[in-house]
């Protein structure tokens, strides 16, 4: 398992889902107004005052920005599953435009605009454009991003932030 979340594969539905269970986080953590503290953990990680794994947990996990980053991990983690190559994914046509995605959120908030992401992804599974479809979800999280949370930090940072967080997890594991 040294490349991803999963020992065996399943349906693409299955992977699919927990996107989909990703974004009822990402929910979650707006309705109760939970974003992350970059400036203090920052702050902490440059004074190395605590470990990296507790500055992550205590500013940055279960908030809104790493929930998003959650999705954009899962969907790259399916993605390689299914040989999708950065470039493949890259040059699919982009089919719905971000600007459609904001009124969503203006209009309903995250609730209402990951509803519409949910729907793109499951419309893209019937399809069999899913490749298309991974590509348009993360520009459209990575072009909203700073409207959705109020952070100036980009979403990269964070799935990166997430994927060292989650590093620490696998070394502590292999002990």
């Amino acid at each position: 398992m040294a490349h991803g979340f999963h020992e065996d594969v399943r349906p693409d539905a299955y992977y699919l889902g927990l996107v989909m269970s990703e974004m009822g986080e990402a929910i979650n953590a707006d309705r109760k107004g939970k974003h992350a503290d970059t400036k203090r953990f920052e702050d902490v990680m440059e004074m190395r005052s605590i470990s990296p794994r507790v500055a992550f947990e205590e500013n940055i996990k279960d908030s809104v920005e790493d929930e998003l980053a959650d999705i954009v991990i899962r969907l790259l983690d399916f993605a390689g599953m299914k040989g999708y190559t950065p470039c493949v994914v890259a040059k699919a046509q982009r089919t719905i435009d971000s600007s459609d995605a904001f009124l969503k959120f203006e209009e309903s908030g995250m609730p209402g605009m990951l509803f519409y992401l949910m729907n793109f992804l499951t419309a893209g599974f019937g399809w069999n454009e899913l490749d298309t479809c991974i590509y348009n979800i993360m520009y459209i999280l990575y072009d909203c991003f700073e409207n959705m949370t109020g952070n100036d930090y980009d979403l990269w940072w964070f799935v990166k932030e997430k994927m060292a967080y989650n590093e620490l997890w696998s070394v502590l594991n292999e002990k």
